[in-house]
């Protein structure tokens, strides 16, 4: 039979329970790494004098509080909410552990605050469409598109993202949204070839749709396997890897109706590699600050956004292009991720915020979008053109696929490494004693 004070004891550990599962699951779903959920949550378990076990699944999550003499336990299971990516709200809610660790808040007190930071207002969407649309203008430039090309993406990338901001609005599928936008930018974007002719018309209609890569699932996905939290980044990486099918579909069926050239690649020659690299670092600054403001960072991380992409695509130019290195594009954009993650760690620590709230947009600029465009174009022609093509076109995809596979893997990989070896200063940077 339970007594008064048991009874009481077991409210209080019910509570806490389920606050922390709310507070876990809030963080999946805005975007956080596995690990930051889990010490974030074991932290203020901690704080209120218990042990947690947490269990994070792709969709749900299980965690179960003891008391300290582990005669008292509460178990609890919490589907993670669909929320967008949020990295303020990452950076608040691990700011909200270190607050319940260090000044030994009240559930109450804790549960007021938590409700404050999610319901912090997003940026204006309408700045929002105007920076992407500009960050994938950008991002045309760094494919050597020309200005006609730039324009026409400006336009695509508007008119699509203000459609996906829309839909999701009416509470559409997320497969169903990337393929309609894919399929309107692209179709937008294709217009070069059937009417402007502005002499990169390939580069016109391959960064039309770039703007919806999901570069940060893939990000965090790999950060998860690496960090042996395989289930849930399989999980990220599946579920990024649809979306990108999605895209495909929906550029395969702009290709089919258009039926654009297949054999037109734009190849854009510069002497001056050091005007070069500043010139590409320059517009990756403005890509990388487009591309983060989707993913609502903290506004003292933008700057930071656009200085380490200004600094990581210039370094990968340089390595690839300076005629007394010619590094390969994927250990040059190896290095250049190496670049940016040590950058961000020292950056982290300075304004108090998780590294990878500016590390990984920052990478985006990077994302190899027209080599993924081309194994897409060159599925499509192997099925389309005659035989003698075919195996010239199995030759092309299977170079273009592994080397996107091969630059991303690598971009990404090098970014991360300095957050683990960092690993102590990683998770601890939103403390406000550190």
């Amino acid at each position: 039979m339970q007594t008064p004070i048991m009874d009481d004891i077991h409210q209080k550990i019910k509570k806490t329970t389920i606050f922390l599962a709310e507070y876990a699951a809030t963080q999946m779903a805005v975007g956080v790494q596995t690990s930051r959920i889990q010490i974030n949550t074991e932290r203020i378990a901690n704080a209120f004098g218990y042990h947690a076990n947490l269990l994070i699944f792709p969709k749900t999550l299980s965690i179960t509080l003891h008391n300290q003499t582990r005669d008292h336990s509460y178990t609890y299971v919490k589907h993670t909410p669909a929320l967008p990516l949020n990295f303020k709200t990452n950076m608040k809610l691990s700011e909200l552990s270190w607050q319940a660790y260090d000044e030994q808040l009240p559930l109450d007190e804790l549960r007021e605050r938590f409700k404050q930071i999610v319901s912090l207002p997003r940026e204006s969407p309408w700045t929002v469409l105007f920076l992407v649309s500009c960050a994938n203008a950008c991002f045309c430039r760094l494919f050597d598109g020309n200005l006609t090309s730039m324009a026409i993406v400006w336009v695509a990338t508007f008119v699509g993202f203000l459609l996906r901001q829309q839909l999701t609005k009416r509470g559409m599928s997320a497969l169903g949204i990337f393929t309609i936008c894919a399929f309107v930018s692209t179709m937008i974007g294709a217009t070069d070839y059937m009417f402007i002719h502005g002499g990169t018309e390939d580069i016109s209609l391959g960064t039309s749709m770039l703007y919806l890569v999901p570069g940060v699932p893939l990000i965090n996905g790999v950060m998860d396997i690496i960090d042996h939290h395989v289930l849930n980044g399989i999980a990220r990486l599946a579920n990024a890897c649809m979306l990108i099918v999605c895209i495909a579909l929906g550029l395969s069926v702009t290709l089919l109706i258009t039926d654009v050239s297949p054999l037109i690649y734009t190849k854009v020659m510069r002497p001056d590699i050091f005007e070069a690299a500043i010139q590409d670092g320059l517009f990756a600054a403005i890509a990388g600050l487009g591309f983060a403001i989707i993913s609502n960072p903290p506004r003292k991380a933008l700057a930071i956004c656009m200085f380490l992409a200004c600094v990581g695509h210039g370094i990968r130019y340089f390595l690839m292009h300076h005629s007394s290195i010619m590094m390969d594009q994927a250990f040059a954009s190896t290095l250049a991720g190496l670049s940016i993650g040590l950058l961000s760690i020292i950056f982290a620590k300075r304004i108090h915020c998780p590294a990878e709230c500016f590390a990984f947009p920052s990478l985006l600029p990077m994302v190899p979008g027209m080599f993924a465009y081309k194994a897409v174009r060159d599925i499509i022609n192997i099925v389309r053109l005659p035989d003698s093509y075919t195996s010239e076109y199995v030759v092309r995809f299977f170079h273009n696929s592994t080397l996107t596979l091969l630059v991303m893997a690598g971009m990404v990989v090098g970014c991360v490494i300095p957050i683990f070896i960092f690993h102590r200063q990683s998770f601890s940077v939103t403390r406000s004693k550190s």
